[in-house]
């Protein structure tokens, strides 16, 4: 099916405080998930300020190794749609909270550990409200499609843990439990910004998966071949095709 099919544009009724409904166009959901541990020891800030860092551990990084980052409805021409209800830009916490059926809730907190930093509020701020979905909706979606890529190939990464993965390996992976995903799936490296020697490496740091909107329901629908999203490759900043995967342990 071709995106131009697909395609479609979102009427919402906006927050209190906003006068006219907005227009929102998006063409495919970009699904960004963390390795947490590369995350934290990107700034040495992070290891010390942030409570999704603080409480990292063996045990939590095995069990969930891939974490919600956020669901973002986006554009082929990159003109991604952003703060569509209004909201202030200022810390994370000084926005609204969220409020999420008990169920969700807690889905949300297991594969979010950031909650604990409100990224959930800014994400629904800045990317949610364009989807057209009320909250609840969007935010169990989007804790349901970080458990299908986490038991697809969050066992693979966890068991590199403290050393080099093949993306290669992964994408066979892939293949084998859920065939789907192979060829939605992207993975992006990143050399940190420690200060030390040692971790100075191109850490594995987000899996990015595209899916279709469905256009029946306008949440993600099916996996969305990543050259379709504008991706030439499914291998970003990991050399030789290979991806160190950090440990949360110092």
């Amino acid at each position: 099916m071709h995106w131009k099919t697909w395609l479609i544009a979102l009427t919402w009724l906006p927050l209190a405080g906003c006068a006219e409904p907005a227009r929102v166009e998006y063409d495919y959901y970009l699904l960004a998930l963390s390795v947490a541990p590369a995350f934290c020891e990107d700034a040495p800030q992070r290891k010390r300020g942030y409570a999704q860092c603080q409480a990292l551990s063996e045990r939590g990084f095995k069990a969930m190794p891939l974490t919600l980052h956020g669901l973002w409805p986006n554009r082929l021409d990159r003109r991604h749609p952003a703060w569509c209800g209004g909201e202030s830009r200022g810390a994370f916490c000084s926005l609204p909270a969220l409020k999420l059926p008990a169920g969700t809730r807690a889905k949300l907190e297991r594969t979010m550990p950031a909650t604990a930093d409100c990224l959930d509020r800014y994400q629904w701020a800045k990317h949610g409200s364009c989807s057209g979905l009320d909250t609840g909706t969007y935010f169990a979606a989007a804790a349901a499609l970080t458990e299908r890529v986490n038991r697809a190939i969050g066992n693979e990464i966890a068991g590199h843990m403290g050393r080099e993965v093949s993306l290669a390996v992964l994408r066979e992976a892939l293949a084998k439990a859920d065939p789907a995903l192979k060829d939605a799936v992207t993975f992006d490296c990143r050399m940190p910004r420690t200060p030390d020697p040692a971790k100075r490496r191109a850490m594995l740091r987000e899996v990015r998966v595209v899916f279709e909107r469905d256009p029946e329901t306008g949440a993600p629908g099916r996996p969305l071949d990543f050259t379709r999203a504008g991706a030439r490759h499914y291998n970003s900043g990991c050399p030789q095709g290979r991806a160190y995967v950090d440990t949360p342990l110092d």
